[in-house]
């Protein structure tokens, strides 16, 4: 193998990580899922694989609902903290763990996952981190009171597991 042969493998290679990454991200698959058409195929039934529809469905919803208030306070937080205010410091770092985790648990649940529960259970602390951190801001921004809310569901959802 010459280098030139290496270097096209590598760039294949790079290619398909990128996207394969890309592919893994929910807004990503919610555009793929768009743009295949299914028609061939609509009158048969999909519900043993359809999305979130395993026994952990309801539980992909609330953490997807968690994760999406923990984007809306990450955005919140970054343009406070762009005009010189720390106050949302601490708020933007738990926000992003909670982002984080929460994005985790909806993927594991939307696959009825084994390991669901036990990622679910995890993540009580960090969005107990996110609720605490966000609960002095909750009466100034709703963003925060969203975030804050947001977690509090959350967390009620996982330790019912």
């Amino acid at each position: 193998m010459n280098r030139r042969e290496f270097a096209r493998g590598a760039i294949g290679l790079a290619t398909f990580g990128s996207l394969v990454a890309s592919a893994d991200e929910p807004r990503m698959v919610a555009k793929a899922k768009a743009a295949v058409d299914h028609s061939a195929h609509a009158g048969m039934d999909h519900s043993a694989h359809q999305a979130a529809s395993g026994r952990y469905a309801a539980l992909a919803a609330t953490f997807s609902d968690c994760a999406a208030a923990a984007e809306d306070c990450i955005a919140h937080c970054q343009s406070v903290l762009a005009t010189g205010d720390k106050s949302l410091g601490e708020c933007l770092k738990t926000a992003l763990a909670c982002d984080t985790s929460c994005v985790a648990v909806a993927r594991l649940a939307r696959l009825d996952s084994e390991f669901t529960a036990s990622f679910a259970k995890a993540s009580i602390a960090v969005m107990e981190a996110c609720a605490a951190a966000c609960k002095p801001h909750v009466e100034h921004h709703a963003i925060c009171k969203a975030c804050f809310d947001a977690c509090g569901k959350t967390i009620i959802a996982a330790k019912a597991i």
